[in-house]
């Protein structure tokens, strides 16, 4: 994923433990209210919180050497940095998971700016024990002992922006309205947090340590694809992926072709269930046929069917309008027969949680992907593939150097600007073992 420069990360990596520290100190203010505890047990505590930091920073950089650490998390791969951020962040989790201060914020009514309400002060100890609310000015003892708000009641400017990052990180709506999905992930517990960081630094390691020059990205909960070149993101779209039952899979593959006008042929599951039903007549005028094994169209006949059920017939649709996989299609071999393609349903990328598909990877914009991708081996104007893909005569340009593909599973991550996002688990696979999906790719 596209990352700052080898400073920023060593300063996230040397800081961000210290920093949380200070944090979890503040937070222990913020929580007082009207009935403070007593300086010593305040004092211990705080003892109790910074040993936590310590000790769970020491558990992911034990005491080796600085050359030791760089040799094996190197800053200057992505994969690298990536994981080195991320254990970064696992730290700061067992030290809030260890720790006696982290609290949810109690329901009630959604909390906006310019509120005030006695939950306010939870709510600025929560982000500041997530290092979303950033503290400012001196942070010496002195500037400890001071209060983060100067009504810490009051829904302020400074706690909204920090509310938006937490939403910004967590894929929310950023309006700084405290509402039920906000409230949600607010309170989800440090250690199910930690839970979740576990399962994708695992994923991380099952990628390849060199994603390669160029490639493609696309996260499942995220519902993202992402075009990476020389470690910076060269574009970025929405994409729908497969609902529950029709799980995408996590793969590692390449992007070999490009298909103008496809035709599908239609999973025998699919055909079976889903479009039989709707009868012989409107699958014709939908553009579908039966093809036997040799490629031939044949009738819509009792046996023909009973074939299709068997599987030594198929049902195939025709390029063109109404096509189920739009106008182009992105051949990624892989043995699960998973595409990236158009889609004539449009409406989908309007929302927040976008998985509908059967398991192939609807793109929002096809057209321009194939721009970019076919840029460095021709002519390729937005005329020319508007050309191409107009009319239902199915075309396919293969790539002169094809490009790395990866399906993945990232319901955590570390993104360019150094901030740990968290996407919802929609597949439940954060608690399993990991399931080696990867097919590898295939000729």
């Amino acid at each position: 994923m596209g990352f700052k420069g080898a400073n920023h990360t060593a300063n996230l990596l040397f800081n961000r433990a210290a920093l949380a520290a200070v944090f979890l100190s503040l937070t222990a203010q913020a929580t007082e209210g009207d009935n403070p505890q007593q300086p010593k047990e305040q004092a211990q505590k705080e003892r109790t919180t910074a040993n936590a930091v310590e000790q769970a920073t020491e558990h992911s950089y034990p005491h080796t050497s600085q050359q030791t650490r760089e040799a094996e998390y190197s800053p200057f791969t992505p994969y690298g940095r990536q994981y080195a951020l991320m254990r970064e962040e696992l730290a700061r989790y067992r030290a809030l998971a260890g720790g006696n201060l982290w609290q949810p914020l109690p329901n009630g009514q959604s909390l906006a700016p310019g509120m005030r309400d006695e939950r306010v002060k939870v709510l600025r100890s929560l982000l500041m024990q997530y290092g979303d609310y950033v503290v400012t000015g001196d942070m010496s003892e002195s500037g400890l002992n001071r209060n983060p708000a100067s009504d810490p009641e009051k829904y302020d400017e400074q706690l909204h922006t920090a509310v938006q990052r937490f939403q910004r990180r967590h894929g929310l709506r950023t309006d700084g309205v405290i509402d039920n999905a906000t409230r949600s992930h607010l309170n989800t517990p440090p250690d199910k947090r930690l839970q979740t960081l576990e399962a994708n630094l695992e994923r991380w390691r099952e990628m390849p340590k060199d994603l390669g020059h160029r490639y493609i990205l696309v996260n499942i909960p995220d519902f993202t694809l992402r075009l990476v070149a020389g470690e910076r993101e060269q574009y970025r779209m929405r994409v729908v992926v497969g609902k529950a039952e029709h799980k995408t899979p996590q793969l590692s593959t390449r992007l070999t072709r490009v298909v103008f006008n496809p035709t599908w042929t239609v999973p025998r599951n699919i055909a079976v269930r889903e479009l039989l039903p709707k009868g012989s007549a409107n699958l014709v005028a939908g553009g579908y046929r039966l093809v036997n094994n040799r490629g031939k169209s044949v009738p819509f006949s009792g046996s023909n069917l009973r074939a299709l059920r068997l599987g030594s017939v198929a049902l195939q649709q025709r390029g063109g309008d109404g096509n189920a996989l739009g106008r182009f299609k992105f051949v990624i071999p892989n043995r699960q027969a998973i595409f990236l393609h158009d889609t004539n349903k449009k409406n989908l990328f309007s929302r927040n949680q976008r998985a509908f598909s059967h398991g192939c990877i609807r793109l929002e914009e096809p057209q321009e992907l194939a721009r970019i991708v076919l840029a460095s081996q021709g002519n390729w104007t937005e005329e020319k593939l508007s050309r191409m893909a107009t009319g239902s005569r199915t075309r396919g340009v293969a790539l002169e150097q094809p490009i790395p593909v990866y399906i993945t599973y990232w319901t955590a991550w570390v993104d360019e600007e150094g901030l740990l996002n968290f996407r919802p688990d929609i597949y439940g696979r954060d608690g399993q073992p990991s399931l080696a999906e990867n097919s590898g790719i295939e000729e």
